[in-house]
């Protein structure tokens, strides 16, 4: 009938390439958005993970032996008391590691003492805590866990009065004023550097 008119073959074909198109697009926009959302949610995991290892260094600090217990004796005849260990020790080396030894109260066990260590070994930065006592010698850390990955370099400085920020490297010091770690990573997103204050620390 000649009332009837239909789409003619071209007319279809450029409806389908348009369709097409717009397919594409949206495809392309779509993966744009996965790949936009497995980034972020990396970036949030690692932001997460060292928030929670800056957050317990801090607390290990803060928490830091403020108790006496009963001290060993020296075995001879004047039978001297042995000075308590230092609450914090930090050492580093000329390399890109670092050790501190912290004494710090027990959490679950009032009126006890527990060592606690961080270092850096290769490219992990590791914790480990012994268990606590009520009297010395307090027993080592054995075992550390793993708390932050890709770590390319860590450097400490401690705060000394009137001298300010002074590098630690090669050598050892004792309930430093305050504490300066810089850590350095290699991520997904580049390179990112870290600084945490600890101090002043009385």
């Amino acid at each position: 009938m000649k009332g009837q008119q239909g789409f003619t073959l071209i007319e279809v074909m450029v409806a389908i390439l348009l369709m097409a198109v717009v397919s594409l697009i949206a495809w392309r926009g779509l993966d744009s958005v996965t790949r936009a959302d497995s980034h972020l949610q990396a970036s949030g995991e690692q932001s997460d993970a060292l928030l929670r290892t800056l957050n317990q260094l801090q607390r290990d600090v803060d928490m830091r032996a403020g108790i006496e217990l009963s001290e060993p004796k020296k075995v001879g005849a004047d039978d001297e008391p042995v000075t308590a260990p230092p609450a914090m020790t930090v050492r580093s080396s000329d390399s890109k590691g670092f050790r501190l030894d912290i004494i710090r109260t027990a959490a679950d066990q009032p009126g006890a003492l527990q060592r606690v260590r961080w270092w850096l070994k290769g490219d992990t930065l590791y914790r480990a805590v012994a268990a606590a006592r009520s009297r010395y010698p307090l027993p080592a850390p054995t075992d550390g866990v793993a708390v932050l990955s890709e770590v390319s370099n860590a450097q400490v400085r401690v705060w000394e009065p009137d001298k300010g920020w002074r590098q630690l490297s090669g050598n050892r010091r004792e309930n430093p004023v305050g504490l300066e770690i810089r850590l350095t990573r290699q991520t997904a997103q580049g390179v990112e550097r870290y600084r945490q204050v600890i101090g002043p620390l009385e």
